[in-house]
């Protein structure tokens, strides 16, 4: 009798292992797959997102070279000129892509180096005079100037371009013998500059 529930009980077993075993090798197969369906769910995310990395490295790298600003006075007497060398303020600032101007102080300070061109204005009242420079550094480059009218208004205008290195700073100021005062008012006075390109 015991040794026909031995030999029932290694039959069980022996037919048991095969069972097992196609059991385990299932159960493998079907967590090898969902290994390997993550697997490439992580792939293509990380091509996604290396994708979208270089879009916004060429992006950076664009707003880094687009450089343009570009400011006026408005109606309001936002700065009377009551001598020579003063720097020409303009605070309403219509564009200011790159950062460079600062409306506090009104210079512009090149944030990369390049070529860039430089437009400037002056306006006055009829029967007021004032000239005006355009001052790389501590160099003056350009100059314009305007009045006097006995009747109207009068505005003068100058373009320049100009090679900068990073950091340079570029400004308006009146002329160091300037003994006039005169207020700066109306859109006629203008500080506009661009980066034509990047060296």
């Amino acid at each position: 009798m015991l040794h026909k529930v031995l030999y029932l009980s290694f039959y069980f077993i022996i037919i048991a292992i095969p069972n097992t075993k196609n059991q385990i090798l299932y159960k493998f197969k079907e967590e090898n797959s969902g290994f390997e369906r993550k697997m490439r769910k992580l792939e293509r995310d990380i091509l996604r997102l290396q994708e979208k990395m270089v879009l916004l490295t060429e992006e950076s790298q664009l707003n880094e070279k687009a450089v343009t600003f570009s400011a006026t006075a408005d109606d309001n007497v936002s700065q009377t000129i009551t001598r020579g060398g003063e720097v020409i303020i303009l605070k309403r600032v219509l564009n200011n892509v790159g950062g460079g101007y600062d409306s506090e102080t009104g210079v512009f300070t090149a944030p990369v180096a390049g070529n860039y061109a430089f437009f400037f204005s002056v306006e006055v009242t009829r029967k007021k005079r004032l000239k005006i420079f355009l001052y790389v550094n501590n160099n003056h480059v350009a100059e314009a100037i305007a009045g006097v009218n006995e009747e109207y208004f009068d505005t003068g205008s100058n373009m320049v371009t100009l090679s900068l290195q990073k950091n340079d700073r570029v400004c308006i100021k009146s002329h160091p013998n300037n003994a006039e005062m005169v207020d700066i008012q109306y859109c006629g006075n203008s500080f506009t500059g661009f980066l034509l390109s990047p060296k």
